[in-house]
């Protein structure tokens, strides 16, 4: 009977493998996350102002209209550019790195704003959870993107 005989290639070949795999699921996650801060976007767009005061106090109504419209182009930037990088990271594309960048970069513009404006005070714990989370998972991409091109597991193209 024959023996099984393992090289270092073989096993480079199933970690890397391992990584391809990892590196898929996460950026569907990403893809589906970003495809579901779309939604709630466009929702919060369009909303009356009747269905917002049911949900929302005087305080909170009145911090949600004075939104300055380059901060709401913030959100959709990092909106738009997040759902970009994930699709060019599930893609396997080298410039989702770039994209990932320029979410946070609009992230960091939107919680400069809500820090400026008193937007955490005024808002409570859930602009502040949210936008936590948000910053998170966009570090968390760029951090896997600048791995995955810096590992040569993206191409150029």
């Amino acid at each position: 009977m024959g023996e099984l005989v393992l090289t270092k290639d073989d096993i480079l070949d199933a970690g890397k493998t391992t990584r391809d795999r990892w590196l898929g699921v996460m950026s569907a996650f990403a893809v589906a996350w970003y495809i579901f801060n779309l939604m709630v976007f466009v929702m919060l767009l369009s909303l009356g102002e009747n269905s917002v005061s049911a949900v929302y106090n005087d305080a909170q109504l009145s911090y949600l209209i004075a939104t300055p419209f380059w901060v709401n182009a913030a959100h959709a930037a990092a909106i738009g550019a997040g759902l970009i990088g994930s699709a060019y990271l599930l893609l396997r594309r080298s410039t989702a790195y770039y994209w990932f960048g320029a979410c946070l970069v609009a992230l960091l513009i939107m919680m400069l704003d809500a820090s400026l404006r008193g937007g955490f005070e005024v808002m409570g714990e859930s602009l502040t959870g949210i936008s936590l989370i948000s910053f998170v998972i966009g570090i968390y991409l760029f951090w896997a993107a600048y791995l995955a091109r810096n590992g040569g597991e993206l191409s150029a193209t």
